[in-house]
């Protein structure tokens, strides 16, 4: 039987695409809802709705410590026995960091006016950390199966509760209730899980053992949701509310992307984990997973550039068209996102070059916000981050390349990005010039979708016929 700690290497798409199910639909469900928001409420009640994800988003991971991470970066014996080695002091110690953060979570609403009673958004935020590091242990134990239907779930009655706040069937405050009891139930399933894959017999293991990743891990995840939520985080508190609005959909993150790049690295922890494989076998794992990420990004990317203005005239009725050149400028990230550059230092243990990695990029887009601010408007505070993100991943390249004694430009897979980039833009520039030019903007869309959509599932079926990762 294949042990938890131990996955072959044939396991690594299977896990990526079940971790990346379980996190698709509450996502859907959030996008979804952005959506009808964004066209049947006002600028200035979506504004502060927004505001509320953006605050929370960030004390969020700054409770978590870093946790989540940590589960899936080490075998499960070892993590059975952390929890048997934890001590009552300590437990007591992380709940009390969760309800400090809870307050500060709390604290804001009251100052900002929130839709929000203050004490349901510190319940949401005491209830969702849990939930994050019994997710991430369940991943741990392989129980894909019963999270998957666990995180359904819960995208159904979060797609529910909006539904019916659009239709006015429910208040601000009632739909938070419907999240809390979402949270609540998703949380009782997940401890009964976690009580199954728990083993008492095993040996209890000192903190101090993995204190310096974990302090690392904690820290670099701090840093890069400042990094990622930093500017809109400052100016829900600057801007009005329909101007946040404004921004807050011009610089938003594609919804999978982030979510696909993070199931594939969840996934490649896991492999990397497997006994007795060298360092060259997991450079090229890495290379090919970029490879496969590649065939996604690049047409999801060109899709998005060459048909932004038919993609906000559609999906927001022409409420923030305003908001098309932010887009543009923000999207230029998205490129990055078929690599995982931070995967195999975390497996060695590199914590602080990934802090410092981090750290760097947060302080390079503070510092780029302003001047470039002063000289494109609001694009200059989205292209600041665009510039510090492409430095960071630089910064790590050459640091993986000096880990593995390997040339910095063989840890990526340059030829089979080269082709797949000029062949996407080329293919999707000519087919934005053809339907531009005889079809109104949502046969323009819609047509464009379902080619992308096309690429991308005939993308992964030829992967199908492939040798195994």
């Amino acid at each position: 039987m294949r042990k938890p700690e131990a996955p072959t290497s044939g396991t690594l798409l299977g896990n990526s695409a079940y971790i990346f199910l379980i996190r698709f639909f509450p996502t859907l469900a959030t996008v979804v809802a952005l959506v009808w928001l964004s066209r049947h409420m006002s600028p200035a009640w979506y504004g502060r709705y927004q505001s509320f994800w953006v605050q929370w988003q960030v004390l969020h991971v700054v409770a978590c410590l870093g946790l989540p991470t940590l589960v899936l970066t080490y075998p499960a014996a070892l993590i059975n026995g952390l929890v048997r080695g934890t001590s009552r002091r300590q437990a007591a110690v992380v709940a009390g960091w969760w309800v400090v953060v809870a307050g500060g979570l709390m604290a804001v609403q009251w100052l900002t006016n929130s839709l929000f009673a203050p004490w349901q958004a510190g319940a949401f935020l005491l209830l969702s950390v849990p939930v994050a590091v019994l997710e991430a242990y369940a991943l741990l134990g392989r129980q894909f199966r019963p999270v998957a239907l666990i995180s359904v779930t819960y995208a159904g009655i979060f797609g529910l509760s909006h539904a019916l706040l659009v239709g006015e069937v429910l208040s601000s405050t009632q739909l938070m209730y419907w999240l809390l009891l979402g949270n609540g139930l998703r949380l009782g399933a997940l401890a009964q899980l976690a009580r199954r894959q728990y083993h008492a017999a095993a040996g209890p293991v000192a903190w101090h053992t993995v204190r310096s990743l974990w302090f690392h891990t904690a820290l670099n995840e701090v840093v890069q949701v400042l990094f990622r939520w930093v500017d809109k985080f400052a100016l829900n508190f600057l801007l009005p509310a329909a101007l946040f609005a404004l921004y807050f959909n011009g610089t938003l993150d594609v919804p999978f992307l982030p979510l696909l790049l993070g199931a594939a690295g969840s996934a490649l922890l896991l492999h990397f984990g497997q006994p007795d494989l060298p360092d060259a076998a997991r450079l090229a794992t890495l290379k090919t997973a970029a490879t496969v990420l590649g065939r996604i990004v690049f047409p999801l990317f060109f899709f998005l550039i060459l048909f932004r203005a038919e993609l906000f005239g559609v999906v927001f009725a022409h409420r923030y068209d305003a908001a098309v050149p932010l887009f543009l400028v923000s999207s230029l990230v998205i490129p990055l996102r078929a690599y995982n550059f931070t995967a195999l230092l975390q497996h060695k243990g590199c914590g602080r070059i990934i802090t410092i990695g981090a750290v760097l990029d947060l302080l390079l887009a503070l510092g780029l916000m302003y001047p470039l601010y002063r000289l494109l408007g609001l694009a200059g505070v989205a292209l600041a981050f665009v510039v510090s993100t492409y430095c960071q991943a630089g910064f790590y390249v050459v640091h993986t390349a000096r880990l593995l004694a390997v040339r910095w430009f063989d840890v990526l897979p340059w030829r089979s990005w080269a082709g797949q980039f000029a062949g996407f833009g080329l293919g999707f520039l000519l087919l934005h010039l053809l339907l531009s030019r005889f079809f109104t903007e949502q046969v323009v869309l819609l047509s464009a979708g379902v080619a992308t959509g096309l690429l991308m599932v005939v993308s992964l079926w030829r992967l199908r016929r492939q040798p195994p990762v």
